[in-house]
């Protein structure tokens, strides 16, 4: 992780004191629960896959099913055949694609990692985020998913909830990836990144939506350039 000035400049303290009050605000607003923190990284990748490019309630169904009909392993799954998992996932779509990089994924787990992904949590992050990605169908939000709930790296997941979020806040501008994951994990406090992972996407799901945000409400919308603006309250200013 760069340090908070390789981003901010001389800026730095300015923002990260915004930050905190940030995250202050989002904690009072918000109740959430953070899941176990033993989770299995192999089932965790599987859950993370299915949720690629469609709604939680699908890929939590499509999981399910999966679970009810096949073991969760590594070594059952790669010896499956496509054709023969699709009726359990189609629930989330793209069940060709995503049948066939499920087993893919199995495969790559096995012949590079011994079918145990437990000893890269002990790996220094890049290196560890580096070994995930090199798994065919592996990208960084996947495999930032797997080290965060999984192995407890201080890593932030980036999805469109939070792009959307920091964009209309005016602390991290457009949809790259590496950046906006970068100035968060840079912003926030040790030990906080997982809580305000999903602290981000509540607010993302629950109050700033995609259409009609609900500026009026938003516990941050005077730390917020869209929602001050919107408002007509002094514009805030993260520079």
């Amino acid at each position: 992780m760069s340090d908070v000035s390789d981003t901010f400049g001389f800026e730095r303290e300015r923002y990260i004191k915004r930050f905190d009050l940030l995250v202050t605000r989002l904690e009072q607003r918000f109740t959430i629960e953070l899941g176990r923190s033993d989770q299995d990284p192999f089932v965790l990748l599987i859950a993370t896959i299915l949720s690629q490019n469609t709604n939680d309630r699908n890929s939590h169904r499509a999981f399910q099913k999966l679970e009810e009909s096949f073991l969760i392993t590594p070594e059952n799954l790669a010896a499956v055949e496509p054709e023969k998992l699709k009726p359990s996932i189609e629930v989330a779509g793209l069940s060709n694609i995503r049948s066939r990089r499920i087993v893919e994924v199995s495969k790559a787990v096995l012949e590079k990692f011994g079918g145990n992904l437990n000893p890269l949590f002990s790996l220094p992050l890049d290196e560890a985020r580096k070994s995930l990605m090199s798994i065919k169908g592996v990208g960084p939000k996947t495999a930032d998913v797997v080290l965060l709930f999984a192995g407890n790296r201080d890593v932030m997941p980036v999805d469109t909830n939070i792009f959307r979020v920091v964009d209309r806040v005016g602390l991290v501008k457009g949809r790259n990836y590496e950046r906006t994951r970068n100035a968060l994990e840079q912003l926030t406090p040790g030990g906080k990144v997982k809580v305000m992972h999903v602290l981000l996407i509540k607010l993302g799901r629950e109050i700033c939506r995609p259409r009609r945000p609900l500026c009026n409400i938003c516990p941050i919308n005077d730390l917020c350039e869209h929602g001050s603006r919107l408002l007509g309250k002094k514009q805030a200013n993260w520079r």
